[in-house]
């Protein structure tokens, strides 16, 4: 990627918000009116309409900003320039609406109302700016379908999840910091030495760079050698130097500290109180403001050790006035920037940091003996602090430290070997007395500390053992509630010797005791931090340095190392499992976490998973024994630990560990049964997870089949057969295959047939019926949807009254019956209800299920008409529930509908857009359709080309589904909005889809002259080839024609297809070719048998239209009259009722036929409006612009980036060209455009996934 280019789109991004802010701004002066009168309300809704628009496009335009800088890469230059020239040509149109909204604005400050209305009112007359608006509304589909490109050519493309929608969005704007900020959340030690050399280098530096943006200065050195500290004082004397505005800090030990950092710097730079509703949002601002900064400003990223773990430069802002501190022990970060190396201190330094610590006066002798330790210590800042900690600790005098530690460091090396690995290789080889301890200092003096626990006593072994569990956390916050819970889980009799250290006489847990180690670690600088004073948590917290973390696991030899490893699992086991809740009326887990328990948990888990690998072969599940049981009777800190990772989103490590104990559980101990059950449930429900359905359903049938074999007609396994009956149902489900729907139908009535009905079986029978109702709205049996429906709110009241819900519905009973509920019921009063009981259920329950019933209650009370509740319950989801990511599309999905039913589309839009781009990758298959769909839906009210970028993504992903009436109403969908958009590129489009359907039914459509590739949708049967007349004559052609054009597909028969084929046709004057397609889809139709009354009246509705246009061609009223004779007559051959019901249609259609008999040539285009078909002439049709080409290569990009290979038949097809056969434009005759008929469209096809 050219970065000229790229700074040039990122340039006309900026002026873009700005020209938008300031337009913004003045449209608020008029969106201010309260009370307008009604010959003003159209202004003030066009006013309005503007502001919309603008905040749609800029937030468009802010978002393929912020992608490029995140991503980049991948796009060639002359898209860049191509993306250059929209935002530039955004930006020109803003430029000149701008000017033109300040011309109508009052010039005194002493504006009246009446005055703003009539200033209002004139620009709704403008036309010059409705045609601004007309050209700045023409590149949003442009620049949509690059951001569409974008999110699945780089597959996690990701995007800010945007605070607000529509009008309540506020355009961001650079503007200069206008005071001085200082956060440093580190503080330098107490007796900390100027090191004056390294800080004048960091300075020359970061002068040094002035081409970089920003600057950068990595200082690169092992643990402990001050380089935090170094960087603390630089910001400190920056800082009364006033050499840069900002001074921040941010801890980059990890991903998740960098991004919790940088999110909290939005603090203190929001000078403007902008809404920042989620943690995304909070980093996008971040990333702007110091991107936009005008004053300079200083970023530290602190302990940045470890780059392979994630990469720096994505959250570094560029800005030339910028400057970037990075700490890192890697050298590897040398790539970010230019890099100091920190060694060791001078001889001078390194004795005065000893003298602070220890606070003994500078005598020669001291002065002389301080000199040998600290050349001997590598004059290593870590190692001299810990030095001094270790003679203060333990009285050492300062003269007698060195032979102390000779005797110490021969012990050291010879004890742990491994520690050789974290120094130079050469000089360990070298030999000798005492050579090259040098390069081991920080080691050395951490096994100083450590030999002060005494670990040959009882006392110190197990002090040793604590240490050595320790290491196996998360260095950070290790709290005391793991060493507690695992103490409360252990009978006396079971309960390791080191615990005795936490325990009083009597066996109980002593937090008092707990401290006093901790404190002795502290004292050793063997934890680096010690929290005992208990203010926000009730237990005591302590963390480790990385480095002594590594040291105690290097130490270890492998057997210790594996047994505290499993005493580790242990740990984890005992906090999760009096946390675990357990659904009484089925399988249903979720442990009840405090928010400070929930994200120890999730640090400290990480770290097991890391271990986990090395010890899986030879390891063994440890069985734990609920106290309180309910189904679960026995379980494992392995199963626990494999249920949590579920509830964090781990599917992949989940589904890993839940496979390997559904290998170790050997059911021959009867107390395993269930835990192999729940092994084989998770292992299932992370597959659903990850979307690998049709290997959840391979594995769903094996557990199924593997229960039955074992149970030999046991009833103790009825649970076991039943729950993998019920997970095979689950995974049938979630494919988008109706075979599979079909299964699960026939699955779910043979099971229901060995139930009896009773409330004792209630809960397996809704569950049951759940199923079948789901499956059968996906087949659109409706009546069996309602019916079951029916039944389970029936059932349930007739069982326990209205309050049985509570004891018998689960998750998935609940979520589905009121979903289906407030979708199809056109009762108020029980979608009110058992919306507010679904909430109600979901009150005790996870966030997760909480925020779902919320969602619903949203849903029903947008049903009930009480749209701004509904929006607030929405917006106030989206506020509350940022930390789930996985929620964005739900909760964004949910506002767009909900914006929909108010007609507020382009915020609908904007909604639904921002749901969409949160899906990552492909995998989520189904909700991207149903999003593509909704976009183009709502889109098509406002901005039709729009609608067709969005659309013709949509037809690109369904065709990967297999599923052919959902392509063939897609097909129609889009070429109904090509037929809206009217013009000549359209309009041939629109034939390429026609004839693309007609692949669905195995026809091959030709007409034109040049062939190319062309991969069709089936194996072909036969063909239409209306450039050869001839070859419609072969009676077995014709017959094989009239088969497959008789097939259905969702809504649509072949011959819908092909009468469409021949209206397009005939609007372009091609008048052979129109008559031979008429008249093969007139016979095809009439050999069609059982056709639905809508599809007959749909079907003849085209006929009509069809001779219509003919007549404008040849003015024979007698085919007319025949039309209709033939309509009638099959109408009533077709219908069991003949015409009834359908007097009032027949008589307007006839009418309209009889006035086009009698008018006059020169009125019948006159006449054709006023009946309500829309007639254009084809000198009206404009001539193509460039603007649908480049939309068509963006959107061919698109295509092509998420295109996929199923077995189908290759072959060599002419193309498809309306411009054979047009006729000269002063002869041609009229050209119809849409038909006032609406198309039959199917919302329901694809089903959303299954909950």
């Amino acid at each position: 990627m050219d970065p000229v280019s790229a700074v040039g789109v990122a340039a006309a991004a900026v002026q873009f918000a700005e020209i938008t802010f300031k337009i913004t701004k003045r449209i608020a002066v008029f969106t201010v009116l309260r009370d307008v009168p009604d010959d003003a309300k159209g202004p003030k809704a066009l006013v309005e309409r503007l502001r919309n628009q603008l905040g749609l496009l800029n937030s468009t335009v802010q978002r393929i900003e912020e992608g490029l800088k995140n991503n980049g890469e991948g796009f060639k230059d002359s898209e860049l320039l191509e993306l250059s020239d929209y935002v530039s040509n955004l930006n020109r149109h803003a430029g000149k609406l701008d000017e033109l909204l300040t011309s109508y604005l009052p010039k005194d400050d002493d504006s009246t109302q009446a005055r703003l209305l009539a200033a209002m009112k004139s620009i709704a007359s403008d036309f010059q700016i409705e045609s601004l608006m007309a050209s700045i509304n023409q590149l949003l589909p442009l620049l949509t379908t690059f951001l569409l490109t974008s999110m699945a050519f780089k597959n996690g493309f990701r995007f800010t999840a945007p605070g607000a929608t529509g009008m309540n969005a506020e355009f961001g704007q650079a503007q200069p910091v206008s005071s001085a900020i200082y956060r440093v959340s580190r503080h330098e030690v107490r007796h900390f030495v100027d090191r004056p050399e390294v800080l004048a280098e960091i300075g020359r530096s970061l002068d040094e760079q002035p081409t970089q943006s920003p600057r950068v200065v990595i200082l690169q050195g092992m643990g402990g050698q001050g380089k935090t500290q170094l960087a603390l004082r630089y910001c400190a004397n920056s800082r009364l130097q006033k050499r840069f505005g900002h001074i921040l800090w941010v801890d980059a030990s990890s991903k998740t500290s960098t991004l919790r950092g940088l999110e909290e710097l939005s603090g203190e730079l929001n000078d403007s109180n902008q809404a920042l509703l989620d943690s995304d949002a909070r980093l996008a601002f971040v990333r702007r403001k110091l991107t936009a900064a005008s004053v300079s400003w200083l970023l530290v990223l602190d302990n940045y050790d470890d780059p392979g773990a994630f990469d720096l430069r994505e959250y570094i802002p560029k800005n030339p006035l910028g400057s970037v501190l990075i700490t890192s022990r890697s050298t590897d970060a040398e790539r970010i920037g230019s890099m100091i190396r920190v060694s060791g201190m001078t001889e001078d330094e390194a004795t005065e940091v000893l003298f602070k610590q220890l606070g003994i006066p500078k005598d020669a002798k001291n002065q002389a003996a301080a000199a040998d330790i600290v050349r001997r210590l590598g004059y290593l800042p870590l190692a001299i602090d810990q030095a001094g900690a270790y003679m203060k600790a333990e009285a050492v005098p300062l003269v007698d430290f060195l032979a102390h530690y000779e005797q110490s460091a021969i012990d050291v090396l010879n004890s742990v070997p491994n520690l050789w690995e974290y120094t130079d290789p050469a000089s360990s080889k070298n030999g000798g007395e005492m050579t090259g301890v040098v390069a081991k200092t920080v080691f050395t003096t951490w096994n100083l500390s450590f030999s002060l626990l005494k670990p040959d006593t009882c006392t110190g072994r197990l002090k040793a053992n604590v240490l050595s569990l320790l290491a196996f956390f998360d260095e950070h916050e290790i709290s005391e509630e793991f060493f507690q819970a695992y103490c409360s889980a252990n009978h006396p009799c079971q309960k390791p010797e080191w615990m005795s250290l936490f325990t009083d006489v009597k066996g109980q847990w002593s937090s008092r005791k707990f401290d006093s180690v901790m404190r002795e670690f502290s004292r050793l600088s063997l934890i680096t931090a010690l929290n005992t004073e208990r203010k926000d948590t009730e237990y005591a917290v302590i963390s480790l340095h990385p480095l002594v973390r590594d040291w105690i696991n290097l130490r270890q030899e492998d057997s210790m190392h594996k047994a505290n490893f499993a005493t580790f699992t242990q740990l984890l086991g005992a906090v999760l499992l009096p946390a675990l809740w357990e659904s009484p009326v089925d399988f249903e887990y979720e442990f009840r976490l405090s928010s400070t328990s929930d994200r120890q948990l999730h640090a400290h888990t990480i770290s097991w998973i890391r271990m986990f690998g090395r010890y899986k072969s030879d390891s063994h599940p440890a069985i734990l024994i609920p106290e309180c049981k309910g189904k679960l009777v026995a379980t494992s800190s392995e199963q626990l630990i494999a249920m949590y990772l579920w509830e964090i989103d781990l599917f992949e490590i989940s589904l890993e560990l839940s496979q390997w104990l559904w290998e170790c559980y050997d059911i021959s101990d009867g107390q395993l049964l269930q835990p192999k059950l729940v092994a084989g449930i998770y292992e299932i429900k992370n597959l659903h997870q990850m979307c690998l359905y049709e290997e959840a359903k391979c594995k769903s049938l094996e557990k199924l089949q593997y229960w039955e074999t074992v149970s030999n007609g046991d009833a103790s396994y009825a649970d076991m057969q039943y729950q993998s009956l019920i997970l095979l149902i689950k995974s049938l489900q979630q494919t988008i295959n109706s075979q599979d729907k079909r299964e699960v139908l026939e699955l779910c009535r043979s099971e229901l047939e060995k139930l009896h009905n009773d409330e004792q079986n209630m809960l397996k029978r809704h569950e049951l019926l759940t199923h079948i109702m789901h499956a059968a709205h996906f087949l659109d049996q409706n009546d069996v949807r309602d019916a079951t429906l029916e039944t389970i709110l029936n059932e349930t009241v007739r069982c326990d009254g209205n309050d049985s819900w509570k004891k018998t519905w689960s998750v998935t009973i609940m979520y589905t019956a009121t979903m289906y509920t407030i979708d199809f019921l056109n009762d108020s009063d029980i979608v009110n209800q058992l919306s507010l009981m679904a909430l109600e259920w979901a009150a005790d329950k996870s966030k997760y299920k909480y925020l779902a019933m919320r969602l619903l209650r949203a849903a029903a009370l947008s049903k009930m008409a009480k749209s701004a509740e509904a929006e607030a319950m929405v917006r106030d989801c989206i506020a509350n529930y940022a930390n789930i990511p996985s929620a964005y599309a739900d909760m964004y999905e949910s506002l767009g509908n909900i914006l929909k039913s108010q007609e507020r589309y382009e915020e609908a839009y904007e909604a639904y857009n921002s749901a969409l781009l949160q899906l990552e990758g492909s995998v989520q298959q189904i909700r991207k359709l149903n999003l593509l769909g909704e976009c183009a839906g709502v889109a098509e009210k406002f901005n039709l080309e729009l609608a067709d970028a969005h659309m013709t993504s949509r037809l690109s992903l369904v065709k990967k589904t297999g599923f052919w009436a959902d392509i063939a109403q897609n097909i129609m969908e889009a070429y109904r909005i090509k037929k809206k958009i009217g013009t000549e590129i359209a309009t041939q489009d629109g034939l390429e889809l026609l004839a693309e359907g007609l692949e669905l039914y195995g026809v091959e459509f030709v007409y034109g002259q040049s062939s190319v590739p062309r991969t069709c949708l089936r194996p072909i049967k036969a063909t239409i080839n209306l450039s050869d007349p001839e070859s419609l004559k072969d009676p077995a052609e014709c017959i094989i024609l009239q088969e497959v054009l008789t097939e259905k597909h969702g809504f649509w028969y072949g011959f819908d297809l092909l009468i469409r084929i021949a209206v397009n046709l005939l609007k372009t004057m091609n008048i052979a070719p129109a008559e031979q397609a008429f008249r093969l889809a007139k016979t095809t139709f009439e050999k069609a048998k059982d056709l639905h009354s809508g599809s007959i009246t749909h079907f003849v509705w085209y006929i009509f239209y069809y001779v219509k246009l003919y007549f404008k061609v040849d003015r024979d009223g007698q085919r007319l009259r025949e039309i209709l004779d033939w309509a009638r007559l099959q109408i009533c051959a077709k219908l069991e009722n003949g015409m009834e019901g359908m007097e009032d249609w027949w008589e307007t259609e006839t009418k309209i036929l009889e006035d086009f008999i009698n008018s006059p040539k020169d009125n019948v285009s006159e006449k054709a409006s006023e009946s309500g078909d829309e007639i254009t002439a084809i000198t009206e049709i404009r001539p193509t612009s460039p603007l649908p080409r480049a939309m068509q290569s963006l959107s061919g990009r698109f295509s092509q980036a998420i295109s996929f290979k199923l077995p189908r038949l290759s072959r060599s097809r002419p193309s498809i060209s309306l411009r054979r056969g047009l006729l000269p434009v002063h002869s041609a005759a009229v050209s119809p455009a849409s038909p006032a008929i609406p198309e039959l469209r199917d919302h329901s096809t694809l089903k959303a996934s299954y909950p």
